[in-house]
């Protein structure tokens, strides 16, 4: 007992002194702000509305990895790297300018589409579409922070702007509907726009002086073309099986119900995410010493894996009565799908190490390939399990398609990187 009791004590020593309950904070105030607090949407707005919403996230997720084409992962690898500040603040600054020039460009492509009624969802989502410059931004230069290992400064930067957010969009939802919560979400993200550009002072006030040579962006996008495809897939991973379920279920609050149980799935993804963030630029810092690589996997492996354990088996017992206590009794519905997607959670947690390994040490390419695989067959089950199961087909689908990219991740990381 006293073993245990001392390798825990180590383990919340070393979080707090690599600062990760600082970093999971603010991860875990940004997944609910997310999602505009929908805790308490809950008891405000109606399970359609709630699924409405959840609906319309897909979408933005989708449109916001789009927007940033991969850039946020080359400016992580990149500016974690032993590089002159000028050349990071140059990376940074090209990868700004892009970032907010596709952006844009996106937002005129959906607003067109949605005019010629091609997209089946709200709409509402004009609108909410307009978030897109402002959080492709924010992600980027949050992202900047965090090569410098500048993770307190960014936490806290994060946290406030979230809390605030989280407050007001929930009183705007409480007073003027959905659509004031929609408004409230663009009008507020926009201000923490602008309050976080004072903190690249600096790179902002050289961007007029960026250098776009031939070297810079195919460095760059080297890097981030693989991985915009690998983040791509990704959320089209977390996100598809809602939007198909949008087009082929009529039953909007089975859809509401399987929100709020993805909603916390995410949410505990956050804890494990966010030690794989801290560890991205460690690894970046020795990724040509290979063994010193596998080294730092190992450990993360290890911790990461125990939290997705005893999580699960803590969420999976008190699950019946903590959601219907927080969300409201009419949520008790929900309770079927989260226990499912928590044995997806941990099947998840096995091969998610590697895949933040292969991207720290500038493989991208082999997550994009792993990708392919996890969406292609995440997708078609979602079409055949449908059918039978309604939305437990989707929560079926997206298990067994997280169980088949555990073989599939060992084999290409075996493969591509250790036996190179």
């Amino acid at each position: 007992m006293n073993v245990i009791k001392e390798k825990l004590i180590k383990n919340i020593h070393y979080a707090g002194k690599i600062g990760f309950f600082h970093l999971l904070s603010a991860n875990l105030l940004i997944q609910i702000a997310g999602f505009g607090g929908q805790v308490f949407l809950t008891r405000i707005l109606d399970v359609e509305e709630i699924g409405a919403i959840k609906v319309m996230q897909s979408y933005l997720n989708i449109i916001v990895i789009i927007a940033s084409l991969g850039l946020n992962t080359a400016v992580l690898k990149l500016c974690s790297e032993d590089n002159i500040e000028k050349e990071k603040i140059n990376i940074f600054n090209i990868s700004f300018i892009i970032t907010i020039v596709s952006s844009i460009a996106l937002v005129i492509l959906v607003e067109l589409f949605l005019s010629g009624d091609i997209l089946k969802v709200d709409s509402i989502l004009k609108i909410y579409v307009l978030l897109v410059p402002f959080l492709s931004a924010t992600n980027l230069i949050v992202v900047y922070f965090q090569a410098q290992q500048n993770i307190k400064r960014m936490s806290l930067l994060q946290s406030y702007s979230k809390v605030v957010i989280v407050i007001f969009s929930t009183l705007c939802a409480f007073f003027l509907g959905m659509k004031g919560y929609v408004y409230s979400l663009v009008i507020l993200n926009l201000i923490t726009f602008l309050i976080i550009l004072p903190f690249i002072k600096k790179e902002v006030s050289n961007i007029l002086k960026t250098k776009f040579s031939r070297v810079r962006i195919s460095k760059i996008f080297g890097i981030g073309l693989y991985a915009f495809g690998a983040n791509l897939l990704g959320v089209l991973l977390l996100n598809t099986n809602l939007i198909i379920a949008n087009i082929l279920i009529t039953d909007s609050k089975s859809i509401g119900y399987y929100s709020i149980a993805q909603l916390i799935i995410s949410t505990m993804m956050m804890i494990p995410s966010t030690l794989g963030q801290i560890m991205v630029p460690k690894i970046s810092k020795v990724s040509e010493d290979k063994k010193a690589v596998l080294r730092t996997l190992k450990d993360y492996y290890k911790r990461n894996f125990m939290i997705a354990v005893s999580l699960s088996l803590i969420a999976a017992i008190t699950a019946p009565f903590i959601l219907p206590l927080v969300f409201g009794k009419e949520y008790i519905g929900a309770v079927g799908y989260f226990e499912i997607l928590l044995i997806g959670f941990v099947f998840w947690s096995l091969y998610s190490p590697k895949g933040i390994v292969l991207m720290a040490v500038g493989r991208s390419d082999v997550n994009f390939y792993i990708s392919i695989f996890s969406v292609s067959i995440n997708i078609v089950l979602s079409f055949l399990l449908i059918k039978y199961y309604a939305m437990y087909g989707v929560a079926l689908a997206t298990v067994i398609s997280y169980l088949a990219t555990i073989i599939i991740n060992n084999i290409f990381f075996n493969k591509k990187y250790i036996n190179k």
